[in-house]
């Protein structure tokens, strides 16, 4: 296979199948169902009725030499125990969520007597808690590191643009490249059942200005449908953020948010509501802001997010020892496509007394590990806007999955500004996602920001190349790293990602290579222990031309036995030989025969194996084509006429049926 006609995707999806696969052919997580050959909705009689007629084919006492009695007797105790576990609701519940291991767990839960439905609510939410266990310790905690670099400090550097030159010959080497600092850590945990806490540290620091505090947030989950959280502040000022969500239904969505800057009232609280609609790929928001800068007739009216803090002597008697945010008030409308497999868009429109903007952004998709992502942004109406306009439903803390976030960037400021903004993301590995974002503003120049993700934290480097718009800076800035990280992923990351998918396939193999001898041979055995009845059973339908199973093969299958019959019995047989010859002289074994395993399933004239997982663990199977597609090809006799059918894996199988009929009678 050439590198051009890898499909990583595809790779990828196998070798996950091959890892539940390689989990199930475990003897430490049979297959219980597939033992008893009952479907996973069975009626306890249904299993009963299984149990009954399996247990008199593996009864010990029906085998006389010691060799088929200690296989029976291992194969009669199998049997039992999915007996035993799937006719209790309590045990089966366990094994339906988490297997073996759950029966065997849910005594140490500590479960009373409940229904079926308490019993499966609650070993899916243990399942839940297992899943995320491992990485339970880096995903309720986060971080942020943003240390802003202004490049044109740099002497070594300051050849690169006009501006660096000019700077460069106007002062006496300053290297002190560091604008600013922020740093953000959180940690998250469980304090009730619907109860989540969280304690968030942050610094800021630029120039002059410093910040620290510390922040306690309480979420509390009410359902599926609603949400609410409340944080403040351990030190001045007190700031305190009311949010909630509301489901209505899976297409409508409300949420509500709502800041208080002090807690004397001094200011007008900034209250914001949002309705939401799903749109089939489509999601759509509309956002009202109230800002604090209006006022109730007495109430606010000397306020100094209104009238600033220099204004007038009122409001500078009302001074609060705390900088204040002045919010203006807006209107907004945001788009969010959710996209297809290549490429997803956003868009926003808001409007404001005192400013307006308009920004989009495309993203399309390489492939799993690479996107690139173009933006664009205009704004005008004199007053500046912040670079990053956001909006994003759901809590900043929440470790559920939000359903929905959306982020458009404008970064615009002054009277008539625009902005553009190319940003390319790579996949390092399953955890780590490394980011480089070009931001051109007609104001503020040129950015870049480098970003490195790893589960929930995240380290950014903003660098300022120019604070003035010089086109061939953006150009290389763009045009550079993207060639450059393209070659990287398609010439070094990819095709190592390539070599680990390989490399862990060929672990699994051989893993399954080691267990396909001692397999093998239990199959055998039990084939060996089924041939008697299964061939009185044979005899038996051959005298009434009941139904009898001519051959059947079980694997790989791929030499032309089609689910599509020509009803030409020629045909059919040529197929059939020819798979049987080629399966014959393969290097490892593909397909294995079970046609007397199959006969002796047979309950008046009636086959019928139920769907779901793979048929591997019937009684006389075995897995011979690990990480393959497999498929069931059966030739049966019915009433004088032949028949042909193919099932996939996890398809179910009933015969007799005229369907299958190829139209020939002896």
């Amino acid at each position: 296979m050439n590198a051009d006609a890898w499909d990583e995707e595809a790779e990828e999806a196998r070798l996950r199948d091959m890892e539940r696969e390689c989990a199930s052919n475990s003897e430490a997580s049979p297959d219980y169902y597939k033992i008893l050959n009952v479907s996973r909705h069975a009626s306890t009689e249904q299993v009963r009725d299984s149990y009954k007629r399996l247990s008199l084919l593996f009864h010990p006492d029906r085998h006389h030499d010691a060799e088929s009695r200690e296989w029976a007797h291992r194969q009669f105790n199998i049997i039992n125990r999915a007996y035993e576990v799937l006719t209790d609701p309590r045990s089966r519940a366990a094994y339906d969520q988490l297997g073996e291991e759950g029966v065997r767990l849910s005594a140490a839960l500590g479960l009373k007597v409940q229904s079926p439905r308490d019993l499966q609510a609650a070993f899916q939410h243990y399942a839940r808690c297992q899943r995320i266990e491992e990485i339970e310790l880096w995903s309720r905690s986060n971080s942020e590191i943003v240390v802003d670099i202004d490049s044109t400090k740099l002497k070594f550097l300051s050849w690169m643009t006009k501006a660096g030159a000019y700077r460069a010959k106007s002062s006496h080497g300053d290297n002190n490249c560091v604008e600013g600092v922020h740093m953000q850590h959180s940690f998250s945990a469980d304090l009730a059942t619907d109860l989540l806490g969280t304690v968030t540290g942050k610094m800021f620091l630029h120039g002059s200005s410093r910040f620290s505090n510390v922040f306690g947030t309480l979420k509390y989950t009410a359902g599926i449908k609603s949400w609410a959280s409340v944080k403040m502040p351990a030190l001045p000022p007190y700031t305190v953020t009311f949010r909630g969500m509301h489901y209505l239904n899976r297409y409508r969505f409300y949420v509500a948010k709502v800041n208080q800057q002090t807690l004397n009232l001094l200011t007008p609280p900034s209250v914001s509501v949002s309705y939401g609609h799903v749109f089939g790929r489509l999601i759509g928001t509309l956002t009202m802001s109230t800002g604090n800068r209006y006022a109730l007739g007495p109430f606010w009216a000397n306020s100094p997010t209104r009238f600033g803090l220099e204004s007038s002597n009122k409001a500078a008697a009302a001074k609060p020892s705390h900088p204040l945010e002045s919010i203006p008030s807006t209107v907004a409308l945001d788009l969010f496509s959710s996209g297809n497999k290549q490429g997803r868009f956003t868009a926003n429109v808001t409007a404001g007394i005192e400013h307006s903007w308009v920004a989009t952004s495309y993203t399309r998709k390489i492939d799993d590990h690479f996107s690139i992502t173009g933006g664009l942004g205009v704004a005008g109406l004199g007053i500046p806007m912040p670079r990053d306009s956001h909006f994003r439903i759901g809590d900043e803390h929440d470790n559920q999955d939000e359903p929905v976030a959306i982020d458009v960037t404008s970064g615009i400021q002054g009277f008539a500004d625009a902005r553009v903004h190319v940003e390319m993301t790579a996949t390092i590995d399953s955890w780590t996602n490394l980011t480089w974002d070009v931001e051109v503003n007609l104001s503020t120049g040129v950015k870049v920001t480098i970003s490195l993700t790893r589960l929930e934290h995240n380290i950014q480097l903003p660098i300022l190349l120019t604070p003035i718009l010089e086109l061939d800076v953006a150009a290389y800035a763009m045009l550079l790293p993207a060639a450059v990280a393209l070659g990287l992923h398609y010439a070094v990351l990819k095709p190592r990602r390539r070599r680990a998918i390989q490399q862990r396939v060929d672990e699994l193999k051989g893993e399954q290579r080691s267990q396909l001898h001692i397999q093998r041979l239990h199959a055998e055995e039990t084939v060996r222990l089924l041939a008697p009845s299964a061939e009185r059973s044979r005899a038996a339908a051959r005298a009434t031309d009941g139904l009898v199973i001519e051959s059947a093969l079980y694997g790989d299958l791929p030499f032309g036995i089609a689910a599509q019959n020509s009803n030409s019995l020629h045909a059919a047989l040529d197929h059939f030989w020819n798979s049987r010859s080629a399966l014959s002289t393969a290097d490892e074994p593909r397909a294995c025969d079970v046609t007397l395993a199959l006969q002796s399933l047979i309950t008046n004239n009636q086959l019928v194996i139920a769907s779901g997982g793979g048929k591997y663990s019937l009684p006389g199977f075995y897995d011979p084509s690990f990480g393959v597609e497999k498929s069931l090809f059966v030739r049966y006799r019915f009433r004088g006429v032949q028949h042909e059918v193919i099932v996939k894996d996890d398809e179910a199988l009933a015969i007799p049926m005229k369907a299958h009929s190829l139209g020939s009678q002896t």
